[in-house]
């Protein structure tokens, strides 16, 4: 059997999760395969503006929308990540999916600040990394939940309604599901 890896999808932390940092997140899966996966959290918001942390850097950003910088994850707290759409044209970009590209350059936060040439964008600190099988054993434990992604989910939709619109994407309605299955 062929390994499916799931890299531009997103996990969906299961109702149960009793992990502080990982309950109620939604994390969009920038890479996945035989090495281990990483991925930022896409419904976290961290309480920093776009604008504040580009002021922070020295970039003047009075053009930036007024969104909230993403807690990505918790590795590299400090390190920024910027998801977005478009070709991986930055000094540190990659391509993740079709249209999706990740950079940790900062020539990319010069061009969001002056609003050149990046569409839609997230910018995260920090991601979440699985080593080699770690995510597959998680899985298998029923640690995760598995959607499809789409831009809406990764860049339009508020971020109090990510989570929600991740288990509609399953065709499940998160108020139906109960952290105390089987306890009758």
């Amino acid at each position: 059997m062929t390994k499916q890896y799931l890299t531009h999808r997103c996990l969906i932390a299961p109702p149960d999760l009793a992990d502080d940092f990982f309950a109620n997140t939604v994390i969009y899966l920038a890479r996945h395969d035989e090495e281990g996966a990483q991925g930022i959290i896409i419904n976290r918001p961290s309480g920093l503006s776009i604008k504040e942390l580009l002021n922070d850097l020295e970039i003047e950003a009075d053009h930036v929308h007024p969104h909230d910088v993403l807690q990505g994850g918790p590795l590299r707290p400090e390190a920024g990540f910027v998801l977005h759409t478009g070709q991986p044209t930055w000094h540190s970009s990659i391509a993740v999916g079709e249209n999706v590209c990740i950079t940790t350059s900062k020539d990319i936060l010069d061009a969001i600040a002056h609003n050149e040439g990046v569409g839609r964008y997230q910018i995260a600190l920090g991601y979440a990394s699985w080593s080699k099988n770690q995510l597959e054993q998680e899985m298998a434990r029923g640690a995760w939940l598995i959607c499809d992604s789409d831009m809406d989910l990764i860049f339009n939709l508020p971020y109090g309604d990510r989570l929600d619109a991740a288990y509609k994407k399953m065709g499940v309605d998160r108020t139906w599901l109960s952290s105390e299955i089987g306890h009758a």
